[in-house]
């Protein structure tokens, strides 16, 4: 079980069991469609998932993921994403577990869904439940009471399935807890060399024969985008909240709800100067850089300028400032640190402070006291804040209303005919990656616009600055360009694949005849003309600094040992090949402490539970009967 948990491991924070489902207040429509007899997108079993479901899983999976991506997902990669399939499984998944919690006679009561109500801090005023709060914002958000409570009721039984499951899982052994540790906490160290392909670019000379039968097959990485040419009806929330009037009793009462948003914290500024000592490091270097501290300490203390020593001495990234930490708040450093800079007085000097970085000394500059920001200060904040929270409604209202209308007068064009004074946008054809200026780049705009096809009419799409209502006037598939227009990049482009095949020929031919001899590095690498290089004391999960080896063969140096010493194949980092091979491993310089030991024991088992879980809903997805609706293949 170990090995398994070796290969998946990526740090020493094991990810949380990925099929708990989140109980996150998002007001839209979730749960399932048990009655209706339109077609429904997902069936498992006899539970249908209907189509507004998935579409609002799927947009909601798609704007997390965009998230990562600064907002929008290159094209590249969203095919390979798959989050149709990932939308799929996860509603499956969720349907299964719910049907397992039935079997197995778990329910969740009308207390426990009143009690999960009640805590959440979206409902709550002053830490209290505010029912007229709560019924007010599903209100705002189009949802009843019975249905955001029935909806909430299928989490809480899914996350009771899970919990029942992972019961099943056995405690963590020692023997596992001290191998997962020396995993973690031990080093390794690897010889190895680079193969760059710029080394063979003067080996590499290419015809105009060459190049066109390459294109043949790589023309389509040179291909456009598609592109659209549209006219949208846009219902925006600042445009609409212009022409509301907030009250100023309405502004004082959320100011009095909302006191914890418009308090500053205590803030201090400080300055330090760090003598770096890792976990790792050994005893000896440990001890020096104290007795080190020790004595920029006592020069500090008989009034050296601290900055001027900072400067001179500190080995952290601050150093060149004068070690000088602005000002923060309490909980933003590591604990040693941070407990002592708060507990220490304007221009005092610390004691030397041990944190995992190394050993500090830290000089107190300035306290800033916490406060409140006054209403006057926030008011018109408060204000757009209410408008905006008012045109919502509004603006879904008008929206829809203007839809209505459209659908009824048979056409767009029809509609803006009887509609002269309605806002319309029509812009020229552009990009998915290249929106017009002024143009929504919300990713729920953007891709149902390159959804549809020439004349066809979008739904109402939600997006984060109000609706839209979209149709599409021309469209324009991609196209392989001439091989004249590109020539120049595709030259460049093809040569480089010749020279990064020369490298990864040459890394695997080393690899093979190393796997023959691994004692013969040195010579092997002499001979190709590379220079053997070592890449010190590696650290798993931690930045290894003083070392050329790149840090995402780290993981791969682990899994290596003197019986298997050299990896299955030549690594690619970058441009650049490695080949590599293990030399020894060293168990961690400090033993386990209790605290460690529980800390591991809580991350196996929770492994266990995972794995256990996993395995369930495998079971019950290969006994289930899922159908997916072929309405969903063109989604």
């Amino acid at each position: 079980m170990l090995q398994i948990f070796r290969d998946k491991a990526q740090s020493l924070v094991i990810q949380a069991i990925v099929v708990i489902i989140a109980l996150v207040f998002i007001f839209w429509g979730v749960g399932t469609n048990m009655n209706s007899k339109q077609e429904a997108a997902i069936i498992v079993n006899d539970e249908q998932i209907s189509f507004q479901h998935f579409q609002r899983a799927y947009e909601q999976a798609y704007d997390t993921m965009a998230q990562r991506f600064g907002g929008r997902i290159p094209k590249e990669l969203v095919a390979s994403l798959n989050i149709k399939h990932q939308v799929i499984n996860q509603l499956s998944q969720e349907s299964l577990l719910r049907q397992g919690g039935h079997e197995m006679g778990l329910s969740v009561s009308g207390p426990e869904i009143q009690k999960e109500i009640t805590s959440m801090p979206q409902f709550q005023s002053n830490g209290t439940f505010d029912l007229e709060k709560y019924e007010r914002l599903l209100a705002a958000n189009r949802l009843s009471p019975q249905k955001y409570e029935h909806s909430l009721q299928y989490d809480l039984l899914s996350n009771k399935t899970v919990s029942s499951i992972s019961h099943f899982a056995l405690d963590a052994t020692d023997f596992e807890v001290e191998e997962l540790y020396d995993m973690e906490k031990g080093t390794v160290t690897v010889s190895f060399v680079t193969i760059s392909p710029t080394s063979f670019s003067n080996e590499i000379e290419i015809n105009d024969e060459e190049l066109e039968k390459w294109f043949e097959t790589a023309g389509a990485r040179y291909q456009s985008e598609p592109q659209v040419k549209l006219t949208y009806l846009p219902f925006s929330y600042e445009e609409l909240g212009k022409k509301i009037t907030i009250d100023e009793q309405a502004i004082q009462t959320y100011y009095d709800e909302h006191q914890a948003l418009y308090k500053k914290p205590e803030q201090r500024h400080a300055r330090h100067i760090l003598l770096k000592a890792a976990d790792q490091d050994s005893a000896e270097h440990h001890e020096q850089q104290r007795k080190k501290a020790e004595e920029i300490l006592e020069k500090a203390r008989k009034g050296e300028d601290f900055s001027s020593l900072a400067k001179e001495f500190s080995e952290g990234p601050t150093g060149p400032t004068g070690g000088d930490l602005r000002f923060f708040p309490q909980g933003q450093m590591v604990k040693p640190f941070d407990d002592a800079v708060f507990s220490m007085q304007e221009g005092e000097i610390s004691d030397i402070v041990k944190t995992d970085f190394g050993y500090h000394i830290i000089k107190l500059e300035e306290i800033k006291p916490a406060e409140t920001e006054a209403l006057e200060q926030v008011e018109e904040d408060i204000a757009s804040l209410l408008k905006r929270e008012q045109a919502k409604p509004l603006a879904f209202q008008m929206a829809n209303e203007a839809y209505e209308n459209i659908i009824g007068a048979g056409s767009l064009s029809a509609f803006l005919e009887k509609s002269p004074d309605i806002k319309i946008i029509d812009t020229d054809f552009f990009s998915q990656s290249a929106p017009p200026e002024g143009m929504s780049s919300d990713p729920a705009f953007l891709q149902k616009a390159f959804a549809l096809k020439k004349g066809e009419l979008s739904s109402l799409i939600e997006t984060g600055s109000g609706y839209v209502i979209i149709s599409a006037t021309e469209t324009k598939a991609p196209a392989v360009p001439e091989l004249s227009s590109v020539k120049e990049k595709a030259t460049t482009d093809f040569k480089a694949e010749q020279m990064s095949e020369r490298a990864r020929r040459k890394a695997e031919e080393l690899l093979k005849a190393l796997s023959d001899n691994p004692d013969s590095f040195q010579s092997l690498a002499e001979a190709a003309g590379l220079e053997l290089q070592n890449s010190g004391r590696l650290n798993k999960g931690e930045e290894n600094k003083s070392s050329t080896f790149p840090p995402e063969l780290v993981q791969t140096a682990f899994r290596l040992s003197s019986s298997s010493p050299l990896p299955e194949e030549a690594q690619k980092v970058g441009d650049t090949y490695y080949v590599f091979r293990f030399d020894e491993r060293n168990q961690p310089m400090k033993p386990l402490t209790e605290e460690e030991r529980t800390r591991y024991r809580n991350m196996l088992l929770a492994y266990k539970q995972q794995q256990i879980v996993e395995a369930w809903i495998r079971g019950q997805q290969d006994a289930a009967r899922i159908t997916i609706s072929k309405s969903l293949e063109n989604y």
